[in-house]
């Protein structure tokens, strides 16, 4: 599926595990949102949740990280 295609959706939700995945989701969440970090437009969608798990979450910022 396109990012315009998923964009698309009422809701989206999205589970991301393990500490492969820190810097993908500290892009998503900390830098610009960008094609060089596609998850990063999930901030635009009225209805997205993301579900972390302390691993993936780990290269947050602190306030973030008590927010999640």
């Amino acid at each position: 599926m396109s990012v315009r295609q998923i964009l698309k959706s009422k809701e989206i939700l999205a589970v991301v595990p393990d500490s492969r995945k820190a810097q993908a989701v500290k892009a998503c969440f900390e830098g610009e949102i960008s094609p060089l970090a596609p998850a990063s437009i999930l901030r635009k969608h009225p209805n997205a949740t993301v579900y972390l798990d302390n691993n993936s979450a780990s290269l947050l910022n602190s306030a973030l990280q008590s927010s999640a």
